[in-house]
């Protein structure tokens, strides 16, 4: 869906955080030393690699499926992003290669708006594109604040973001004017 109207507010959050890419880092290592050490050993040394070696052709490749499967991950990881709009008709947002077309939520069914401070991990199990019944729906890539969209069918969605009140302030000017 094309997005139409003027925009009164546009982010760009990504997972680039440094703890986030010390751990990608951490996790991404062993998994690529290891099989990369095990075939040295096998194939290069010539000694068998582990209590129950397998054959030099079944270590490459799953040694190499291994290696490209955790660089696919990590990758992946690294460009998600989190881009959310308001705009005169609605608010929008895309969570790239997750979400790649723009969602929408029509201004007329936003009941209202609140900005505030949450828990990712307690209340919705972390960052990302999450859901939690009783709790609703959030769209998250870091920090602790974001603005709950309360709306009219009794859903609830919160989208994290680092600019809480200017959110909320485009998402108020959205609601409370028909012709911007």
């Amino acid at each position: 869906m094309k997005a139409a109207g003027k925009y009164l507010f546009h982010e760009e959050q990504s997972f680039r955080q440094n703890r986030l890419m010390l751990l990608v880092f951490a996790a991404v290592l062993p998994a690529i030393i290891f099989p990369v050490y095990g075939m040295y050993q096998q194939l290069y040394l010539g000694k068998p690699w582990g209590d129950n070696p397998t054959s030099d052709g079944a270590l490459i490749i799953t040694s190499v499926v291994t290696i490209v499967i955790v660089l696919l991950v990590a990758l992946l990881m690294l460009n998600l992003k989190l881009i959310t709009e308001v705009r005169t008709e609605g608010f929008y947002y895309r969570f790239p290669i997750l979400i790649n077309s723009l969602k929408e939520i029509r201004k007329d069914e936003i009941s209202h708006c609140e900005v505030g401070k949450y828990h990712p991990i307690r209340e919705f199990g972390g960052w990302g594109i999450r859901f939690r019944p009783g709790r609703g729906r959030a769209y998250n890539v870091k920090g602790n604040e974001g603005v709950k969209l309360f709306l009219k069918n009794g859903k609830m969605v919160l989208f994290g973001t680092q600019q809480p009140y200017e959110m909320k302030r485009a998402i108020d000017k959205m609601m409370n004017h028909s012709n911007l």
